[in-house]
């Protein structure tokens, strides 16, 4: 009885000693090499207009420049796509290369297109990481400008846990998406990533987009965006 005791009373001291353990701190940014290379397959379900569609296709991004600001400078590619609509498939032409710039913090400083909310919600860096170190269960938030008429998008993340995908450590962020003026029924993405916590870059995502415009479509879209990286 009285070992019984002395073992419940040791694993009580321990657990106190773990509770007032700090809890480790991730200091995010997007870093990798140049000449690195991330290949991504997404996949995106649509619904247009009551049809269910999908479209799918194979991302390249190869790393061409760090930056002396500590800008990274990527080459993005899309190939392999293909549009679902029903039985139907309908096999697109690739893409040529584009040339994006961003932010050690996740921000796209420049790209061929406008820096529009379709561009940051539906790329492979869909995120804004905070100025200082965070521990599981720490919120940020930042401010997306809108530019040629789109509307500024607000981002909430919060770190909610940390994960393992094989042998890497990556960290689970929760992401929000919404208009800055609060428009119920405008552009939103609610969702997660997994963050490599070595470099800084996605290993997967999902989110629930709603109100997104999209270059080609009659109107605004809802849908399910999907994507992991491969290579």
């Amino acid at each position: 009885m009285k070992r019984a005791m002395k073992a419940v009373a040791l694993s009580s001291v321990f657990a106190f000693a773990l509770s007032l353990a700090p809890a480790q701190e991730y200091t995010l940014k997007l870093n990798p090499k140049e000449g690195d290379t991330f290949k991504y397959r997404m996949s995106m379900d649509i619904d247009f207009g009551g049809m269910s569609v999908n479209a799918s296709t194979t991302i390249t991004n190869k790393v061409l420049k760090i930056e002396e600001n500590g800008n990274i400078v990527m080459e993005s590619s899309s190939s392999e796509m293909i549009v679902k609509f029903g039985d139907s498939e309908m096999p697109q032409p690739a893409s040529p290369p584009t040339r994006v710039t961003f932010k050690p913090n996740g921000e796209m400083v420049s790209s061929p297109t406008s820096n529009s909310p379709t561009n940051q919600l539906t790329g492979s860096t869909n995120f804004i990481f905070p100025d200082k170190p965070v521990k599981v269960g720490d919120k940020w938030s930042h401010t997306m400008k809108g530019q040629n008429g789109a509307p500024d998008m607000k981002g909430e993340f919060e770190l909610v846990g940390v994960e393992k995908m094989g042998d890497t450590e990556v960290l689970r962020l929760k992401v929000s998406w919404t208009q800055a003026d609060g428009k119920a029924d405008g552009t939103s993405a609610e969702g997660f990533i997994l963050i490599d916590s070595t470099n800084g870059m996605a290993r997967r995502m999902e989110f629930k987009l709603k109100g997104l415009p999209v270059e080609g479509a009659p109107g605004p879209i809802d849908g399910t965006l999907r994507m992991e990286q491969i290579s």
